[in-house]
C-alpha cells in the first residue's frame, strides 16, 4: 500500500511529500535549521542564526541542563529556567550550592546528553496536566 501524500509549501515552493515526513527530513541537508513552523500547509524553516532559532536553542539548553543536574543530583528541585537576552539561566534547589567542579561535571553530562541526539518536541498541556507532571517540584 502506498503512503499517503500531502501538499505543502516550503520556502515558497509547492511540494508533495509523504504525510509522515518530518521537519528534520525536509531540511536534512541544512544543518542551520533548528525547527520548523507550520501554518496550515506552509512549512517555514527556523534557522539557528535567527532570533527565533537562537531562543529555541537556548530554551532546549535549559532542558538539557535540568536533565543533567537531575542525573548528577537526583534530589535537585527545578526552579525557573528562562531564556534571557544573552543566554539563559536556571534556578535549582539543592542541599549545597554548586562548586566549580560540580559545574564541570554538569557540563560534561550536558555534552553527553547532546551527543545522544535526543529529540525535542514542543507539546501543549493543560495547567492541570502540567501540575500533575511536576507535582514533586516547587
Amino acid at each position: 500500500m502506498a503512503q499517503a501524500t500531502i501538499s505543502i509549501t516550503v520556502n515558497g515552493e509547492a511540494k508533495e511529500v509523504e504525510a509522515t515526513t518530518t521537519g528534520v527530513e525536509l531540511f536534512a541537508e541544512d544543518k542551520n535549521i533548528i525547527a520548523v513552523k507550520i501554518n496550515g500547509d506552509t512549512v517555514d524553516p527556523i534557522a539557528l542564526d535567527s532570533e527565533d532559532g537562537l531562543a529555541i536553542m537556548r530554551h532546549s539548553a535549559t532542558h538539557v541542563m535540568a536533565q543533567a543536574v537531575q542525573e548528577v543530583y537526583p534530589n535537585a528541585k527545578l526552579g525557573v529556567g528562562p531564556v534571557i537576552k544573552d543566554g539563559f539561566y536556571y534556578d535549582f534547589q539543592v542541599d549545597q550550592p554548586f562548586t566549580p567542579n560540580d559545574l564541570k561535571d554538569i557540563e560534561k553530562r550536558m555534552q553527553r546528553i547532546i551527543k545522544s541526539s535526543q529529540s525535542f518536541r514542543r507539546r501543549s498541556v493543560t495547567e492541570e496536566e502540567a501540575l500533575k507532571e511536576e507535582a514533586d517540584q516547587p
